[in-house]
C-alpha cells in the first residue's frame, strides 16, 4: 500500500503541517455529527428565534493551565500564549469547502436544504470560520458585534467555581455557524501544549520530531488495533479533536479501517467521524479496504442547548423533557427521518443520554410516545437503534438501559485502555467509538503515560440577543466514588450558580411534577 500511503502523505510537511501558503478547511477537525445534527439545529432557530451559543474551553491539565496563563499574563504576552493566539487567528482563515460540505451530504443521504447551505457556507464566495478575533488577555466576554458573525475570544477571567484566575478561549456566534469552533478551536489548543511538549522531549524542531512521534504512535495504535479486534465488537475511529494532526488522521484512519478484523479476517472497522480524512483520501485515488466511509453519532451539543431552549418546558415537568426532544427532533428530521419500520434503518439513531445523568433521561423517556408520523403512539425508546455509554460505569450503564427496557444495542465510547473494550465485550456491548485510544493516547499502553487533558462544551446560550433563564449544564453518569462532573459557565455570578447548581439536582432526580398524560401533552408542543 505504499503508493496510497505517498498519495495521503503528500499534502504534508516533514512537520505534519500543511506547507506554508495552505491553508486548512473549515471541516479539517469536524465530526460527522456537526452534519447531522445541522437539520435540528436550524429546526430550532426556525422555531424558538436567533440562537448565539458561546463554546467555552476547559483546560483540566493544571499545569497546562498554570502555564498558558502565566504566559498571557506577561507583558509581551509568552511564546506559549503567541503560538496559541497565531493557532486561533488561522481559523479566520479557513473557508468552508462547499463542495466537501456538498458530497458528505449527498453520500449519506442527509437533507441539507439551500437556505442552509447559504447559512453555513456562505452565498456567493466561501464563508469564512471567524469573522471577529479579540484576542486582549486584559479583555472580557462580549458578543460580536455583527449577531451574524463568528467572535474567538481569549482572555484572563476569574472562574467562579474554583475562584482561581484562568486563561478563557471561546468562541460565540449563530449557532448554526459557531458549532463548525467546537472541536476546531480545541485542535488549536491542543496542538499549541502538543507541539511544546514534544519540542521539549526530543530536543528538535517540529519537522525533525514529528516523524519519531508519529512511528510511536502508530505503534501505539497497532496494539489497540489488536486488542480491538480481540474484542470482536465493531468500533468507529472517533478522530478530529486531541490528535496530533490530520496526516495522523488520514494515515490512521487508512490503517485501522484495513487491519481491524476478528480472529475470522472479518472487518470490524465502521469506519472514521471525521469527514475531510475520508474525502481527502477519496480524492487522493485511495479505495476498497483502505478507504474508511464516514459515521457517526451526535453529540452532548444538541442536548445542552436544548436544555436552555426548552428550559421553561423542564420546569413545567419537573424533569428534563429536553434532553427527550433534542432526540426526538434528531429522530424526526436528522438522518432516521421519523421512519425506521425497516429495522435496517435502527441504526441511524442513536441516544447519548448522559448529559444530565443517563438515569434521568430513561426515567423521562420510559412514558413517552412518538407524536407523529409513521410511528406515532409508539415508545421513544422503541425506535432507538443504539444506546452510547460516555461516562461513568460501563456496567452501570448496560443494566440502567436493560432495566427500562431498552432492548438496542450497547455502544461503549470511553475506551481509554484495552481493558475498556474487553470489559464492554463481555457486558454485551455491540459497538465502540474510540479516538485518543488509536495512537494519540500515551496512556492507553503505558500507567507513566501522560495525556492533555481537556474539553470544550457550549455552556451559554442567547436567544434573541438576551441570555437563557437557564444555562447549560453537563454532568455525565457518576463515576464508581457516585461523583459525576459538573461543566458550566465559569463566568456567572456565584448567585447564578448556586441556584444553577440546584435546579440540576432536581433535574438529575427527575421527578415528575405532572401525570403521563401531561407529559405527553407538553412534550407534543415542542413539534408544533
Amino acid at each position: 500500500h505504499g503508493d496510497k500511503v505517498e498519495a495521503a502523505w503528500q499534502r504534508f510537511g516533514a512537520n505534519g503541517k500543511l506547507p506554508p501558503g495552505d491553508t486548512l478547511p473549515a471541516s479539517a477537525f469536524n465530526d460527522f455529527y456537526k452534519w447531522t445534527m445541522m437539520p435540528v439545529i436550524r429546526r430550532l432557530e426556525k422555531k424558538t428565534g436567533r440562537i448565539q451559543c458561546t463554546f467555552s474551553a476547559n483546560i483540566r491539565d493544571k499545569e497546562l493551565n498554570a502555564a498558558l496563563l502565566d504566559s498571557a499574563k506577561q507583558d509581551p504576552p509568552g511564546a506559549l500564549f503567541q503560538e496559541l493566539t497565531n493557532g486561533l487567528k488561522e481559523l479566520s482563515q479557513r473557508h468552508f469547502d462547499v463542495p466537501l460540505f456538498q458530497r458528505a451530504c449527498d453520500d449519506t443521504g442527509l437533507s441539507w436544504d439551500a437556505e442552509t447551505f447559504r447559512e453555513v457556507c456562505g452565498a456567493d464566495t466561501p464563508r469564512s470560520m471567524v469573522q471577529e478575533l479579540d484576542l486582549d488577555p486584559k479583555g472580557t466576554r462580549r458578543l460580536p458585534t455583527k449577531p451574524s458573525d463568528v467572535l474567538v475570544q481569549a482572555f484572563i477571567g476569574v472562574d467562579v467555581k474554583t475562584g482561581q484566575e484562568r486563561l478563557f478561549v471561546e468562541a460565540t456566534g449563530p449557532w448554526h455557524r459557531v458549532t463548525w469552533l467546537e472541536t476546531s478551536m480545541m485542535q488549536v489548543i491542543y496542538e499549541s501544549f502538543f507541539r511544546r511538549r514534544m519540542r521539549e522531549r526530543y530536543g528538535e524542531e517540529d519537522e525533525h520530531w514529528y516523524a519519531k512521534w508519529l512511528a510511536d504512535a502508530f505503534l501505539r495504535g497497532a496494539r489497540s488495533v489488536l486488542a480491538a479486534g480481540q474484542s470482536k465488537m465493531r468500533g468507529i475511529i472517533m478522530t478530529g479533536r486531541r490528535t496530533g494532526g490530520l496526516a495522523l488522521m488520514l494515515l490512521q484512519g487508512m490503517f485501522i479501517h484495513s487491519s481491524l478484523k476478528d480472529a475470522a479476517g472479518n472487518c470490524l472497522s465502521l469506519g472514521t467521524s471525521s469527514v475531510t480524512a475520508h474525502y481527502w483520501l477519496k480524492d487522493a485515488g485511495v479505495t476498497g479496504e483502505l478507504l474508511p466511509p464516514v459515521g457517526g453519532t451526535h453529540a452532548h451539543e444538541l442536548s445542552m442547548v436544548s436544555s436552555a431552549v426548552f428550559a421553561e418546558l423542564d420546569n413545567k415537568a419537573g424533569v428534563p423533557l429536553s434532553q427527550i426532544i433534542s432526540h426526538m427532533l434528531y429522530f424526526l428530521h436528522s438522518r432516521p427521518q421519523g421512519d425506521v419500520r425497516d429495522a435496517s434503518r435502527k441504526v441511524l439513531m442513536p441516544i447519548l443520554p448522559d448529559t444530565l445523568g443517563s438515569k434521568a433521561f430513561f426515567r423521562t423517556a420510559q412514558h413517552l410516545k412518538i407524536p407523529f408520523g409513521p410511528h406515532k403512539g409508539d415508545p421513544i425508546l422503541s425506535v432507538v437503534g443504539a444506546a452510547r455509554q460516555d461516562s461513568g460505569s460501563l456496567e452501570a450503564f448496560a443494566s440502567l438501559a436493560r432495566s427500562f427496557g431498552f432492548g438496542g444495542s450497547l455502544m461503549a465510547s470511553e475506551v481509554e485502555v484495552p481493558s475498556n473494550l474487553m470489559d464492554a465485550s463481555a457486558l454485551g456491548y455491540n459497538t465502540f467509538g474510540a479516538g485518543g485510544f488509536f495512537g494519540d493516547s500515551e496512556k492507553a499502553w503505558s500507567k507513566d503515560g501522560s495525556n492533555i487533558s481537556m474539553a470544550i462544551k457550549v455552556l451559554v446560550v442567547h436567544v434573541d440577543g438576551q441570555r437563557t433563564a437557564v444555562d447549560p449544564v453537563k454532568t455525565g453518569d457518576p463515576t464508581a466514588g457516585g461523583e459525576g462532573k459538573f461543566e458550566a459557565d465559569g463566568l456567572m455570578s456565584s448567585e447564578r450558580l448556586e441556584a444553577l447548581k440546584a435546579r440540576t439536582k432536581l433535574m438529575q432526580e427527575a421527578e415528575a411534577k405532572l401525570s403521563v398524560e401531561e407529559m405527553q401533552s407538553l412534550f407534543e408542543t415542542a413539534f408544533t
